[in-house]
């Protein structure tokens, strides 16, 4: 493969990286393009086309296929071809496995349709990418079946890759995504040695590279392992691209052994590319995730609930507003319903590290008190959030980490000190989450209130913070303040014989 043909396929393979992000179907989210872990496969089939008689101007045709799928409702799935020596795809999805109703939403064909960029530098060159979907339905009866197919114009003896570069199958209607195990292909028409008569076979590609890197942080990967399976061949050069977003980088070099430095927090894309002394050539594509051991990063909720643990729908939708209602008689506040209303917080570290420590500082309503009024710090509870679930949640309480200040409004401090020592005996890993629940019912009851002075509206505010170490220590405490708890009390006035 020329010099040129490797700067082309360096530019393809920079197109996917950073075009992915801004595909245009919403239907399901999208994806980093890389061969995720699971059951279901998309498949290039035939695994190669390998034949001396592929001369110029004839055609191949590689079928994108799927295999042992659960239902899904649209794909997007994306190829990589050495455009030096494949021409002019003509693709086809008639008779896929949606069904007759699939909807081309977008596509991209060697740098020309909905998805491509219009950035001249990664104009999609080498590429076919299209996405798909059915609005009819989940396709259930098909779990293996063809996606499309691209039909080429050999264009010059040598060697391509047909590199899966992105492979997504998702479902309806909230766009769940089914992990994948992408395989490869190749054509080659061409035979190593030249006049051996032996046709020309992919180096493999083996790179060792860590899961995660600390950001701005240089990190060595090594790829000493690929090797050439022709006779006597030998990988003569390397092509790094890595990255995310619109910060993708690019290296050539004829040494195994990289230094790449990543400068996004989050999962990164590494794409190698090894080339032999042949000019035959094979891609791997990973991901690597990007973390700061110093930062910590939460984000919260807060919401209502009533004790059987309803949601009590309360913000920004007219029709949806939860009222608490009131009754007086002769001018007191007599009942209220629903009389005890629990003011839930939600936190989850959304961080790349484990969160050892954490305050949360919470100003509860005006004119509520925390139930029961003598011991109050009884009326508040701690959960660890490993279920889906409020009722099946562990209660993690330590009342030692629980302090409250009377008053109105009045206000409460849980401070876990320590992870470890609670009901879950480890820190608040990466994606996991607690909840501080308060139970509140209304201070006002046996109170003189005019009913002219309602509607009242209602509102808490609370304040996180989290740290990486034991004791509220460490650099970079993660923080966040949340305002949304808020509901209306509405009254009415009712005789004394009719309560």
């Amino acid at each position: 493969m020329s010099r040129s043909i490797i700067k082309s396929s360096v530019a393809v393979t920079i197109a996917v990286l950073v075009g992915i992000s801004g595909w245009s179907a919403g239907w399901i989210p999208s994806l980093l393009p890389v061969h995720a872990q699971g059951v279901e496969e998309v498949d290039l089939n035939p695994s190669s086309i390998a034949s001396l008689t592929s001369i110029p101007g004839s055609t191949v045709t590689f079928e994108v296929d799927t295999a042992n799928s659960s239902p899904f409702a649209g794909f997007e799935v994306g190829i990589f071809y050495n455009s030096s020596v494949l021409l002019n795809p003509q693709v086809d999805f008639t008779r896929n496995v949606l069904g007759n109703d699939a909807i081309l939403s977008s596509e991209c064909i060697d740098g020309f349709g909905s998805l491509c960029t219009p950035d001249a530098t990664f104009d999609g060159r080498g590429v076919v990418s299209l996405v798909l979907f059915t609005n009819s339905g989940l396709n259930t009866t098909t779990p293996n079946g063809k996606l499309f197919s691209a039909t080429f114009t050999v264009a010059a003896i040598g060697f391509s890759p047909i590199h899966i570069v992105k492979s997504v199958l998702g479902t309806e209607p909230n766009g769940n995504l089914l992990p994948i195990v992408a395989h490869d292909s190749y054509f080659t028409n061409m035979d190593c040695p030249s006049g051996s008569g032996i046709l020309c076979r992919p180096p493999i590609v083996s790179l060792s590279a860590p899961q995660s890197v600390t950001i701005g942080n240089p990190v060595l990967f090594d790829a000493s392992a690929s090797l050439s399976q022709n006779q006597n061949g030998m990988i003569t050069q390397y092509v790094w691209v890595w990255g995310s977003g619109l910060d993708v980088h690019l290296l050539s070099t004829s040494s195994p052994l990289t230094t790449l430095t990543f400068t996004v927090l989050g999962m990164n894309t590494v794409t190698l590319t090894v080339k032999d002394s042949y000019g035959a050539s094979a891609i791997e594509t990973l991901l690597v995730k990007a973390i700061n051991p110093l930062l910590v990063t939460i984000r919260g909720s807060m919401f209502l609930t009533d004790t059987d643990l309803n949601y009590l729908p309360i913000y920004h939708q007219v029709d949806a507003w939860r009222e608490i209602n009131v009754t007086t008689s002769d001018g007191v506040v007599r009942t209220v319903n629903p009389r005890h209303v629990l003011e839930w917080v939600y936190i989850t570290n959304s961080g790349y590290i484990p969160v050892q420590s954490v305050k949360v500082n919470e100003h509860l309503p005006l004119d509520w008190k925390i139930s029961p009024a003598s011991r109050p710090e009884m009326g508040v509870h701690v959960y660890f959030g490993n279920t889906s679930s409020l009722a099946t949640n562990k209660d993690i309480t330590q009342l030692s980490a629980i302090s409250v200040s009377t008053g109105n409004p009045e206000s409460i401090q849980v401070a876990i000190p320590n992870f470890n020592t609670t009901e879950i005996g480890h820190p608040l890993m990466p994606g996991q989450s607690f909840l501080v629940s308060v139970t509140l019912t209304y201070a006002l009851i046996g109170t003189s209130q005019s009913v002219a002075t309602y509607p009242r509206y209602f509102s808490s505010t609370a304040h996180i913070e989290a740290w990486t170490m034991t004791g509220f220590v460490g650099n970079n405490p993660g923080d966040i303040n949340l305002f949304g708890a808020e509901f209306f009390a509405l009254a009415r006035a009712v005789s004394k014989s009719n309560p």
